[in-house]
């Protein structure tokens, strides 16, 4: 078995807001491993599995790397179960899949990237059982959420939310705590700023009928945590 410690590993140099969105960045032919082996999916579900004591989570880059995640602290983790569970709850009624930040997706390519929170939509149902889209779906979630923590760089996470977007994401939503803003992204449109809006709502094609009180869930949260 293969157990790592991000503390024998080189921390990835910072970008350049100083951030560093993950702490470790490692070859995958270091594990004898590329983006070409048939298995890699098998093997990187159980590699995380066994690797998640501390908290770490993994994702694996186009260029074939592995990426330390650092653990989630707080509020972060609060925010993240907050939106997931507001959209599994409207899912339950509308339907489709709604997921949270342990998930990974499988793009073409050959990354295997995961958002915070995620929704794939009724339709697809038929493809998500299918046996080659186990244990990583082989397409990009209809919606994504990325919520800013301190160690993400604004850089980092739009160039996350349109690798999704390049590869069929249809909504996005960038929520930034500490600056009271949420960022809707679009394909083949223009972000879309909206400064401390008090409720976030679905496109009328991605997540109709769903809205967000992002105010009350996440801006003012660990202010009013029981309103």
């Amino acid at each position: 078995m293969t157990t790592i410690s991000t503390r024998q590993n080189p921390l990835v140099p910072p970008g350049p807001s100083g951030a560093k969105p993950y702490t470790a960045s490692i070859p995958l032919a270091e594990f004898g491993k590329s983006l070409a082996d048939a298995d890699l999916d098998n093997w990187f579900e159980e590699f995380s599995e066994r690797n998640a004591e501390d908290g770490q989570t993994y994702e694996i880059s186009n260029t074939g790397r592995l990426l330390i995640m650092a653990p989630t602290g707080s509020p972060g983790f609060y925010h993240e179960t907050q939106l997931s569970t507001d959209l599994t709850i409207w899912a339950r009624e509308f339907g489709g899949f709604a997921g949270g930040p342990t998930g990974r997706f499988r793009l073409p390519d050959g990354s295997r990237p995961g958002p915070d929170v995620s929704w794939v939509s009724p339709a697809r149902r038929a493809e998500l059982l299918q046996p080659q889209n186990r244990p990583f779906a082989q397409f990009a979630p209809d919606f994504i959420a990325e919520i800013k923590s301190p160690s993400n760089s604004d850089a980092e996470l739009v160039n996350k939310i349109d690798l999704f977007i390049s590869h069929g994401t249809r909504l996005a939503w960038l929520i930034d705590a500490d600056a009271r803003t949420v960022t809707i992204f679009r394909p083949n449109r223009e972000p879309e700023p909206l400064p401390d809006p008090e409720f976030v709502d679905g496109d009328e094609d991605v997540l109709p009928g769903f809205r967000f009180a992002v105010r009350q869930r996440i801006f003012d949260y660990m202010i009013n945590p029981h309103s």
